[in-house]
């Protein structure tokens, strides 16, 4: 993913053609990354995979779901330090503005009194000031996935829910 020659010195100066270089090494990545959340759905899926075609247990689908899952968060996060790297360069080199965040302005009926403040009520400002929300997000889709995994192994306990359901109505 990340070469050396990326992470640099502190001292090192990119040209424009390495920068272009790196932003198509993560072009790349993101093509990789959509690849492997493919891989970590059909993994939770029925579907054969075309690496194992014989083994469709629910360990052989754990350990794919797993794996890509892994692979699908180190590309991500990598993605993420690389963007915010190029951010950083554009912002040292005065092309992108610092205080930037808030796109008050751009919303249809909405005026900025000043010119590049922030809306202290502006969803993605207050997001991206709370480094947690993609976290809690995350562990709410892990838990409904533990859900749902569990209920598919235990055919029983569906049935006895569904029982319940109808004797409650």
């Amino acid at each position: 993913m990340a070469d050396s020659k990326e992470a640099g010195t502190p001292d090192q100066i990119f040209t424009s053609a390495d920068r272009i270089r790196q932003l198509n090494e993560v072009d790349k990545d993101v093509a990789r990354l959509i690849h492997s959340a493919g891989l970590a759905i059909q993994a939770l899926t029925n579907a054969r995979s075309g690496d194992s075609p014989g083994d469709n247990s629910l360990d052989s689908h754990k350990a794919r779901f797993n794996e890509a899952t892994s692979q699908y968060f180190a590309l991500l996060s990598s993605i993420d330090v690389r963007l915010r790297r190029q951010v950083y360069a554009l912002e040292e080199a005065s092309i992108l503005a610092p205080d930037s965040t808030s796109r008050t302005g751009d919303l249809p009926g909405v005026s900025a009194g000043v010119a590049g403040a922030a809306n202290p009520l502006d969803v993605s400002w207050l997001n991206s000031r709370k480094d947690t929300v993609g976290k809690d997000k995350e562990a709410e889709l892990w838990a409904a996935a533990r859900e749902f995994v569990e209920q598919i192994s235990n055919p029983e306990v569906v049935a006895e829910k569904s029982q319940e359901r109808m004797e409650i109505d």
